[in-house]
């Protein structure tokens, strides 16, 4: 493969992960902290972050651009996915990486961003109806927090051993 495609989609790939893993530290250790800790007026800054600052969009964006660019390397390097390449230290560890940030792409995609969809319009839908929420609803809402909670932190998991045996995977001689 080229070089300079090889070093543009190295750059895109750390990059793009840098700010996937980057953002997800600062949403679960600053800004879910700050939405709590400011009380009513918390629901109406997350949904500003969600709809008009469109960081779902930007999460999707940065972790497809992550993956894409990976897989495209992982192929390169691992000429074609040779099992002979695949068992040895840097395969391996390249490997535990690659299979994390899946793990964390598709909990992104298929539970933290449906789970935070349905938070909000449960959210807007008690919001409008000029009364105090229902215990069926403030149950609801509970029951997808939990999940939401539970999701986040195997994604947040996912990120950093991806990160760590990305960065170190070079290094595994065995």
């Amino acid at each position: 493969m080229n070089i300079y495609l090889l070093i543009l989609l190295r750059a895109i790939h750390i990059f793009a992960g840098g700010l996937w893993l980057g953002s997800a530290i600062a949403y679960l250790f600053f800004v879910k902290p700050s939405v709590y800790a400011i009380g009513p007026a918390g629901p109406q800054f997350m949904q500003s972050l969600m709809e008009r600052r469109r960081y779902p969009i930007f999460m999707i964006g940065s972790s497809l651009l992550t993956v894409l660019a990976g897989l495209i390397l992982y192929w390169n390097s691992s000429g074609g996915f040779s099992p002979g390449w695949l068992i040895t230290g840097p395969g391996l560890g390249y490997t535990i990486g690659s299979l994390a940030s899946l793990v964390a792409f598709v909990v992104g995609n298929a539970f933290i961003g449906p789970l935070s969809a349905r938070m909000g319009a449960l959210g807007q839908q008690m919001a409008a109806a000029g009364r105090p929420p229902s215990s069926a609803q403030v149950g609801e809402m509970a029951t997808l927090n939990q999940k939401l909670v539970r999701a986040e932190w195997v994604d947040f998991g996912m990120l950093v051993l991806a990160m760590l045996t990305m960065a170190t995977a070079r290094y595994w001689l065995f």
